[in-house]
This record gives C-alpha cells, structure tokens and sequence, in this order.
C-alpha cells in the first residue's frame, strides 16, 4: 500500500459566532493554519460572504434607481438587500495548496461550520484538530481523520468532541 493523503474532515458547532461570521477571521485561520501544518500556499485564501455579490447587486440597483427605473422586481430586490445587509450569512473559504486544499463553509444561524482539509503531504491531524478547536470556540464537533492509499483501504478514524473531551468512536462503514 502507497500512502497518497491525509484528509480530515471536521462539521462544528460554536460558542460565538464572531470568528464565522466575517472574512477576515477565516483568512486569518486558513494562513494560520497551512503555516501550523507546514503546507506550501499556492495563493493567499480566497474567503467570500454570501452573498458574495451583495455590493455589485446593490450598485445595479440604485443605478437603475438613479435612472427612475420603476418596476416590482427593482422594489423586491431593494428589499432583499436591505433585509440581506442586517442578517447573518455564510462565509466560505478555500485555501490551495502545493500539496492540495483546505475548505471552510459557516452557517452563523446555526452556530456551526463545515471543514476540509486534505493533502498529500501527511501531517498530525491533531494539530489541525486542536487549533481549530481553539481558533473557533468550538463546543461540539464530528471529526473524521481519514489516510488513504493506493491499493488498499482507507485507514478512517473517526472522533466526537464535547464538553472540552475529544473522544474516539468507531466509524460508521457504508457500503
């Protein structure tokens, strides 16, 4: 068996949603942590809030406002972003690396994000485990650490964090 990947996968619910709910916070921890995992970044992360257009969408708008162009689709879309820009919304996040990626997605109404991680170069998991634990407040997660290889099964390893406890559990197999 060749060793191709390492892949960790990480779903999790937070104590406060500040470090989810804005770009700089994931930017930071996507540089962060390549440099924790010694991975080689192709491009700085690119990190967008939804909806990653809100600014062009709202500049359409007012320009076809400022040409007094009237119609109920412009007042349903001057709606839209004005209820938009005082709710909470998603960021997302991709790091590239030499040696592959890593992906963030948060949903802020409900506490909680999503993250990938996968390389060829092998790394400790638990390094990435632990500094996003720390990173985000997280108060519960589902983490799954999964090694792969050529001509052979993944070895997966999968763990359940709560109440500041980070405990193994046998992953489930779906065939």
């Amino acid at each position: 068996m060749e060793f191709v990947g390492r892949h960790v996968m990480m779903d999790a619910v937070v104590s406060d949603i500040s470090r989810i709910n804005t770009i700089q916070p994931i930017y930071d921890y996507m540089e962060e942590l390549a440099r924790k995992l010694d991975m080689t970044l192709v491009y700085p992360p690119i990190v967008a809030k939804f909806p990653f257009a809100q600014s062009e969408l709202e500049q359409f708008v007012k320009k076809l406002s400022e040409e007094n162009v009237k119609s109920r689709t412009l007042e349903f879309m001057e709606e839209t972003l004005k209820r938009r820009a005082t709710e909470d919304s998603g960021v997302s996040g991709v790091s590239i690396w030499l040696e592959s990626h890593c992906t963030i997605h948060t949903w802020p109404e409900e506490d909680f994000f999503s993250l990938d991680a996968y390389s060829c170069k092998d790394f400790d998991p638990m390094v990435a485990f632990e500094f996003t634990v720390k990173w985000f407040k997280v108060k519960y997660a589902s983490f799954v650490d999964v090694e792969r290889y050529i001509g052979g099964p993944c070895v997966i390893k999968a763990y359940e964090y709560k109440d500041g406890e980070l405990v193994e559990c046998k992953p489930s197999i779906v065939k």
